[in-house]
């Protein structure tokens, strides 16, 4: 799906947080200023959470207050695979309490087999720079979101 600016990325993170449920986990993947953080922030808004921030510093940040806790991990600045023993994702994939989401899930083998994958793309068209969102996932709850979120944008989209 194309994504025109911010807002359209952070619809797209509110209809997903229609979706997910506790145990979820996401893998968010695309180049710098390709809209991870903004549909992270959309998600964690919708849930009731007071949306997100980048968590490149702090490596890891938790969003309670909604109806999930949120873990957003990115894995930007980690250099070594010795470093993510440190981040404790172990820990919280699978914790049905809340959703884990990581950025730059790609540079490292750290997502558990079932999960969803959105990848966004820098993209142009008539209309200028915009975004491309991909989602697909692996195991049955992965495919099964992929599913679930195409077909909730595909009614938005008409």
């Amino acid at each position: 799906m194309i994504l025109a600016d911010t807002a359209a990325t952070e619809r797209a993170g509110a209809r997903l947080a229609a979706l997910v449920r506790g145990g979820d986990a996401i893998a968010l993947i695309g180049d710098l200023g390709a809209g991870k953080t903004t549909l992270t922030s959309g998600l964690v808004s919708a849930l009731g959470g007071e949306g997100a921030h980048s968590p490149t510093f702090s490596l890891v940040h938790q969003y309670t207050g909604g109806r999930l806790l949120v873990w957003h991990a990115d894995l930007y600045r980690i250099e070594r695979e010795a470093e993510l023993i440190e981040l404790g994702l172990d820990e919280v994939f699978g914790d049905r309490r809340g959703l884990v989401l990581v950025e730059w899930a790609d540079n490292f083998s750290v997502m558990p087999h079932d999960h969803l994958r959105l990848e966004l793309r820098h993209t142009t068209t008539e209309h200028g720079d915009q975004r491309e969102l991909l989602a697909s996932g692996t195991g049955p709850r992965g495919l099964e979101l992929a599913t679930a979120f195409d077909t909730s944008a595909a009614h938005e989209l008409g």
